[in-house]
C-alpha cells in the first residue's frame, strides 16, 4: 500500500524534475500542478485505493473547471474588442452578462457537485481537510514566491508557527 503511494510521489518528482527549465521568473505550470497533486496526497495522507480514485476524479474536475475558464477568458475578449470599437448599446452588454452569468453558473455547480461527491473517496476529516487545500496551498505559494523574490533563505513566520 505504502509502496504505490511512494510509486505514485516518485513518479511525479520525476516528471516535474524531467521537465525542461523554467523560465527566469516563472514557474512551470506542469510543475506546480504535479506539486500540487504530490502535496494533497501527502496532507489527505490518502491511502493506496484513494489514490487510484480520488486523484483521477480531481484532474478531471480541474480540467472542466479550465475550459469553462477559458470560454470565460474568451467572452472577456470578444467584451474588449466590442468595447474598443465603441458605441455599446446595453442590449449588447446584457448579452455578455447573461453568457458570463451562465458560465459562472456552471463553474459553481461543477465545484458544487465535486464538493458533494467527497464523501464517496474520503473520509470525514479528509474531506474537511480538502475543503480547505486549495487556499492553503495557494497562500503559501504565494509566501514561498514573494521570498523568492526577496532572495530570503529562511522561511517567514507563518511557516515557523506550523511546525
Amino acid at each position: 500500500m505504502r509502496t504505490k503511494l511512494l510509486l505514485l510521489t516518485l513518479i511525479l518528482i520525476g516528471t516535474s524534475l524531467g521537465q525542461p527549465p523554467q523560465m527566469d521568473g516563472r514557474m512551470n505550470k506542469q510543475n506546480m500542478d504535479a506539486i500540487r497533486i504530490w502535496k494533497l496526497t501527502e496532507v489527505l495522507e490518502l491511502s493506496e485505493e484513494q489514490v487510484v480514485t480520488f486523484l483521477p476524479l480531481v484532474q478531471i474536475h480541474e480540467r472542466k473547471l479550465k475550459e469553462i475558464q477559458s470560454e470565460i477568458k474568451v467572452l472577456a475578449k470578444e467584451a474588449y474588442a466590442l468595447r474598443k470599437k465603441g458605441d455599446v448599446t446595453q442590449k449588447q452588454v446584457d448579452v455578455y452578462i447573461r453568457k458570463y452569468a451562465e458560465k459562472q453558473s456552471e463553474v459553481h455547480k461543477i465545484k458544487n457537485d465535486f464538493v458533494q461527491s467527497l464523501s464517496d473517496h474520503l473520509t470525514p476529516e479528509q474531506q474537511l481537510i480538502y475543503l480547505g487545500f486549495e487556499t492553503r496551498f495557494r497562500s503559501d505559494l504565494r509566501e514561498y514566491m514573494k521570498n523568492e523574490r526577496r532572495g530570503m533563505k529562511n522561511p517567514g513566520k507563518r511557516a515557523e508557527k506550523r511546525q
